[in-house]
């Protein structure tokens, strides 16, 4: 197996951009920073073609303009497994738009693959068994060791293959029409423009329990953490974890010795953050009630007993469908879809096909046999 080139100037890179230029198919990975900086940006880029295989250094090349018009020709299509978080970093990083995707990931649960990981994927198809001890890795760290790299060739090296055998599965079904709509659907997510704008420390998990008082101790504790991550570059939990922080919002400390007797406080925050943390707690402790974070609460709907049975039923007949078709049952219609399905009460397939969040494909598949029991 030929070892993967390493491009980390300019001149290799403007070669390997025209060579690809010409390619109808190229596989694509990337390797982020996200497990450990705080600010996530992506470490190294996999490129395969049928038979070759390159890594490409962002860090220290100047210009990438040229794989982003690579990504972004409609005639090239570029294979990505899990395409989802890749689409969103390389928008937030570099403002590229994929224009051909041909997601492995969903290509799999579209023919109902039992495991859907690319490591399972290839042990199937190839036999081959990819090595993830790096995959927690901090890819902006140089130099990257040869390890580093075999682990992320492998990951691009036989996509296209992949590719391929799925391409053939979902052409036996009459499913690959599903698949386009998917992958279409897929390249716009990162352009659309609402994003979460829930505040990063009621993301927590554990927070929705907290009471507001509580969460105003969580929001300061937050915000300090998040400062010195930024300063450091460091992934936030490692400057204070998740549970430390909960728990001092829970009971809050007011000294050093009670901070120190916290499981999760070391010597080495107690030296270089006890202050800093006691000044949080305290700042959020006297924060006046009507300043108070408060969860927005999910709107509550009158308890409705003919949309609970209209319910039962769709969800009856979305498990019976899945069976049919070996399908996931989230796939006929994950049940916020049957949720929604049933408050707007369609009764015919031109009121059912504008559901938000409904597929074309659904609504052809599926949509009848959903009606029929609404």
């Amino acid at each position: 197996m030929a070892e993967a080139p390493l491009i980390a100037e300019p001149g290799p890179f403007r070669d390997l951009m025209a060579r690809l230029s010409g390619e109808t198919t190229v596989a694509l990975d990337t390797e982020a920073s996200s497990f450990h900086r705080f600010h996530e940006r992506i470490g190294l880029i996999q490129l395969s073609n049928r038979k070759d295989t390159w890594l490409l250094d962002p860090l220290a090349l100047p210009d990438m303009g040229a794989l982003g018009k690579l990504l972004g020709t409609e005639g090239n299509e570029t294979v990505i497994h899990d395409a989802d978080y890749d689409l969103r970093l390389l928008k937030r990083m570099y403002g590229f738009r994929v224009r051909h995707i041909f997601d492995t990931l969903i290509a799999a649960e579209l023919v109902n693959e039992p495991e859907l990981g690319l490591a399972s994927l290839m042990k199937k198809y190839f036999g081959i068994q990819l090595d993830k001890r790096y995959q927690k890795a901090d890819w902006t760290k140089r130099p990257l060791t040869p390890g580093m790299l075999d682990y992320a060739a492998m990951d691009t090296r036989h996509l296209i293959a992949l590719r391929d055998v799925l391409a053939g599965r979902l052409n036996e079904l009459g499913r690959m029409h599903w698949a386009m709509e998917e992958f279409d659907l897929l390249t716009e997510i990162p352009f659309q423009a609402h994003e979460d704008q829930t505040p990063g420390f009621l993301r927590i998990k554990g927070a929705k329990a907290l009471k507001p008082k509580e969460l105003a101790v969580l929001k300061e504790l937050h915000e300090w953490r998040n400062g010195v991550a930024a300063r450091m570059d460091r992934a936030p939990f490692m400057v204070l974890g998740n549970e430390v922080m909960l728990e001092l919002s829970r009971q809050p400390v007011t000294t050093e010795a009670e901070l120190n007797r916290l499981k999760g406080i070391g010597p080495s925050i107690m030296e270089k953050y006890a202050k800093d943390i006691l000044a949080a707690i305290d700042r959020g402790l006297a924060l006046p009630k009507e300043q108070w974070p408060r969860q927005e609460r999910p709107k509550r709907h009158q308890r409705d007993p003919e949309f609970d049975e209209r319910f039962k039923r769709l969800k009856a007949v979305r498990d019976e469908l899945a069976l049919q078709y070996e399908l996931r049952p989230g796939i006929v219609a994950a049940n916020q879809l049957l949720t929604d399905i049933a408050r707007a009460k369609p009764t015919e397939m031109a009121t059912l096909a504008v559901v938000p969040g409904l597929r074309k494909y659904q609504a052809r598949e599926f949509g009848p046999a959903l009606l029929a029991r609404i």
